[in-house]
């Protein structure tokens, strides 16, 4: 997200879903602060008002503390309470404002609500500034009303406006219009200071995600053959480790077939290197067809494969049948530029536990194998390089 989208978006710095949880539970505080300062009010009104004025003054306020509840409610209908978020608390505040201007209205000459409701007020009017996330256009426009409405009740209700009550007066007309102006401000940088913190953890986050993907390639990379896609020689040994170890564990056994392209040399020095890598990608698929899922498969090298097999069921036969099936899908042609290309395969076969006890000496029996097999065989079983295709 680039400044322009975050300033087209977040244009009213109600910060949408990025503060879910932040606007639901600083919601939440503020209804149970209010509900509790309304309570100690009250209990101070029974003694600073007689009932008659009690009855009136309780009936806006009843009706505010069944707001603030159906509020805190709708906190927990998430998904409508962010959607509606500033309606919301934009009508808990404007009807908190009535009920403390209703009190104010009451209240009489000397009373000593005068001072106390009009804190509340203050109060009131910075926390929508302070304790929420509504645009700032909304908590100046409640605080000019709130302002217009007390100076209004001050004025003709009170009649502060002359006398020895106007300096008074005047004096709290200025605590709220500056309460408003430093509230405003302060709102204002804030919102500054979280787009800023949301843009630098959305370019942390774009900047960790390219690194980790980076790093996932690399590792993914330093683990295959980039040529076939399958397993290099340095993962197909950790698996062969690892499968070595499941075998000493389970007393089952561990083969590995080594194999070797007879002909490929030629195929390669003839056709260019191309050539040999379509043979190579190819062999490598169809090792893939030829073996279980569950088996492995890797690329040496060159032209050399390791397949390893992890059982404790096979027998001398499978393990027959299995190379006799490898040379077979191996050896069949492949199409290329016209030509079809063959080549052979060399086998050699090491076991655990008969042929050695570790990964590295296996693979030298194989080896060691597949170079006895490449020699008795290699004029029975390399064909020739390429017939054309008709």
């Amino acid at each position: 997200m680039n400044i322009n989208t975050f300033k087209t978006k977040y244009k009213s710095i109600s910060f949408g879903d990025n503060l879910a949880d932040e606007k639901v539970n600083s919601t939440r505080v503020i209804v149970i602060l209010g509900s509790l300062l309304y309570v100690l009010y009250s209990v101070m009104d029974y003694f600073g008002f007689s009932k008659d004025v009690l009855i009136q003054l309780y009936i806006p306020r009843a009706a505010n503390l069944i707001l603030y509840a159906f509020i805190y409610y709708l906190t927990y209908k998430r998904e409508f309470f962010l959607e509606h978020y500033n309606n919301i608390l934009m009508s808990g505040y404007v009807v908190s404002g009535i009920a403390i201007c209703f009190a104010i209205f009451i209240a009489r000459d000397g009373d000593y609500s005068h001072g106390m409701y009009f804190a509340a007020l203050m109060v009131l009017v910075y926390n929508s500034f302070t304790w929420s996330y509504l645009p700032t256009h909304f908590s100046v426009i409640l605080g000019a009303m709130l302002l217009v409405s007390y100076a209004i009740i001050k004025i003709y209700v009170h009649q502060d406006a002359t006398g020895s009550h106007f300096l008074l007066f005047i004096g709290q007309v200025f605590y709220l219009m500056s309460l408003i102006t430093v509230a405003a401000t302060s709102k204002i940088i804030r919102d500054n200071l979280i787009s800023k913190n949301m843009l630098l953890q959305d370019k942390l986050t774009k900047i960790a995600r390219v690194k980790t993907l980076e790093a996932e390639r690399h590792a993914k990379l330093a683990n295959l053959d980039a040529l076939t896609g399958l397993p290099n020689r340095r993962s197909m040994t950790k698996r062969m480790r690892q499968a070595l170890e499941e075998a000493k564990q389970s007393n089952t056994k561990l083969t590995l077939i080594f194999i070797d392209l007879n002909g490929f040399k030629k195929v390669n020095d003839h056709y260019g290197h191309d050539s040999g890598d379509k043979v190579l990608e190819i062999t490598a698929k169809r090792l893939l067809q030829t073996i279980r899922k569950e088996d492995y498969v890797a690329r040496l090298g060159g032209d050399e494969f390791l397949i390893g097999l992890k059982t404790n069921c096979f027998t001398d036969q499978f393990i027959k049948t299995l190379c006799k099936k490898i040379r077979i899908n191996v050896s069949a042609h492949i199409a290329y530029n016209g030509c079809k290309l063959h080549v052979g395969t060399s086998i050699g076969i090491a076991s655990y536990p008969e042929d050695g006890d570790n990964i590295e000496e296996l693979v030298k029996v194989a080896d060691r194998r597949m170079y006895i097999d490449k020699q008795q065989c290699k004029k029975e079983i390399t064909p020739s390089l390429s017939e054309s295709l008709i």
